[in-house]
C-alpha cells in the first residue's frame, strides 16, 4: 500500500518532476518563481520538503524550498501561510534571508513578521585562514546572526586549561547579522598572541522580547589555532661545574699546609740528629749542628703556621672568581643574543585558524 501511495504520489506531480535531482527541482521552482510562474513553482518546493520526498536532500536545499514557498504565499497576500514557511525555514537555519533586489515589500513584510515569532541564533562555520596579528587586513571575520533583537555574547575559552579566561569578542545588542573582526590578540593576556590550542567559539545570546523568555540559546563551535614563526633558537644552560673554577680552599688545605711545615721542621732537626750525631769528623772538628737543625725546625714549623693562617683567613681565590664570573658573562651575552633574535622572531608570528573535526 505505502509504495502504491507513493506511485500516485509521483503521479500527481509535474510532469518530470520525480526524476529530477533535488538541485534540479529547486533551479526549476526557482526559474518559474523568478519567471512569475508562482503556481508552477510552488508544488515544486511543496514536493522538496514534503514527508514521502525520498531523494537526497539537505539542508541548505530544504530551507531554500521553504523560503520560497513562504514567498509564494506572500505574493498572493496569504501572510498566515508566508509566514508558516518562513519561520521553518529559520528555525533550520538563522541566516536565511531574503534579498531586496529580488524580493519584493510583499515578500519581505511577511519574513520580517516571521522573524520576531521566533528566536534563533547562529554564528557561521569557522573556515581556514591565516591571520597576521600586526595587519588589520588580515583579521578574522566571524559572522553571528540574531533572528530579532536580543543581547549577544560571543566569547572564545581556550580549553584543557584551568587558568584560561574567555575572550569576549562581543556583548552588546544584535538584530540580524553581525560581522565581528578579531586580529588574534588576547585582550584577556593583556594583548598577547593567542596561545596555539584548541578554543570553544561560543555564542549565547537572548531575545529582547520577553514573550520568547528568558533562557539564552547557545551555540558553539570548536576551533584550532596554531601560531606559526621561524623556529627558535636553544640558550646555553647553566654552566655545570666542571666548567667553573674552585672560587675558594677547601676547609682542609690550611691544615694541610699546618701539617707539612710541621713535618718539614721535625724532620730538619730529626734528620741532622740521626745522622750527624755519630759522624766523629764534624764531632772532632767541633761544628755544632744543633743550632742549625733548630732553626731549621723553626723555620719549617714557622712556614706552616703562617701558611695555616693566611690560607684559613683568606680562603677565597680571587683569579678564579675573576675568571667564573668572565664565563658567566661571556654566556649571559650569548643568551641575550638569542633572546633577542627569538623575540624578533616571535614578534613575526602568524595565527592559523582552522574548524576542529572530528576524525
Amino acid at each position: 500500500m505505502k509504495r502504491l501511495a507513493l506511485i500516485a504520489l509521483f503521479a500527481t506531480a509535474p510532469a518530470g518532476l520525480a526524476a529530477q535531482t533535488t538541485a534540479e527541482l529547486l533551479a526549476r521552482g526557482i526559474k518559474a518563481y523568478e519567471e512569475f510562474n508562482v503556481e508552477q513553482a510552488r508544488p515544486i518546493f511543496a514536493q522538496i520538503v514534503s514527508p514521502s520526498y525520498i531523494s537526497p536532500l539537505s539542508q541548505e536545499q530544504k530551507v531554500q524550498a521553504y523560503k520560497y514557498l513562504g514567498a509564494s504565499w506572500a505574493v498572493l497576500s496569504q501572510t498566515d501561510s508566508a509566514q508558516r514557511y518562513f519561520v521553518a525555514a529559520l528555525d533550520f537555519d538563522p541566516f536565511t534571508d531574503l534579498d531586496p533586489v529580488k524580493f519584493s515589500a510583499s515578500e519581505l513584510g511577511p519574513f520580517g513578521v516571521a522573524k520576531t515569532k521566533l528566536f534563533r541564533i547562529g554564528v557561521r562555520p569557522v573556515t581556514p585562514q591565516v591571520v597576521n596579528p600586526r595587519q588589520d587586513s588580515t583579521a578574522y571575520r566571524f559572522t553571528i546572526v540574531t533572528t530579532h533583537r536580543g543581547t549577544a555574547r560571543l566569547t572564545l575559552l581556550k580549553q584543557n586549561d584551568a587558568g584560561a579566561q574567555p575572550e569576549v569578542l562581543f556583548d552588546g545588542s544584535n538584530d540580524g547579522q553581525k560581522t565581528i573582526s578579531w586580529n588574534g590578540l588576547m585582550r584577556s593576556k593583556g594583548g598577547a598572541v593567542a596561545d596555539s590550542g584548541t578554543y570553544l567559539l561560543s555564542l549565547t545570546a537572548t531575545s529582547s522580547n520577553p514573550q520568547m523568555g528568558t533562557a539564552p540559546a547557545t551555540e558553539t563551535q570548536l576551533v584550532r589555532i596554531e601560531q606559526s614563526f621561524d623556529p627558535l633558537e636553544d640558550s646555553l644552560p647553566t654552566l655545570p661545574d666542571s666548567m667553573l673554577l674552585p672560587e675558594a680552599l677547601r676547609p682542609s688545605e690550611p691544615w694541610l699546609d699546618l701539617i707539612k711545615g710541621t713535618l718539614v721542621g721535625v724532620l730538619a732537626y730529626a734528620l741532622p740528629v740521626v745522622i750527624l750525631k755519630s759522624d766523629d769528623v764534624l764531632t772532632s772538628s767541633g761544628w755544632d749542628w744543633k743550632p742549625h737543625a733548630i732553626i731549621s725546625s723553626i723555620v719549617g714549623i714557622g712556614s706552616g703556621i703562617g701558611s695555616f693562617v693566611y690560607r684559613y683567613s683568606n680562603r677565597k681565590i680571587d683569579a678564579n672568581q675573576q675568571e667564573n664570573q668572565r664565563r658567566q658573562l661571556q654566556r649571559a651575552r650569548y643568551n641575550a643574543g638569542i633572546k633577542a633574535r627569538n623575540d624578533a622572531r616571535l614578534a613575526q608570528t602568524l595565527l592559523i585558524i582552522t574548524p576542529l573535526t572530528a576524525r
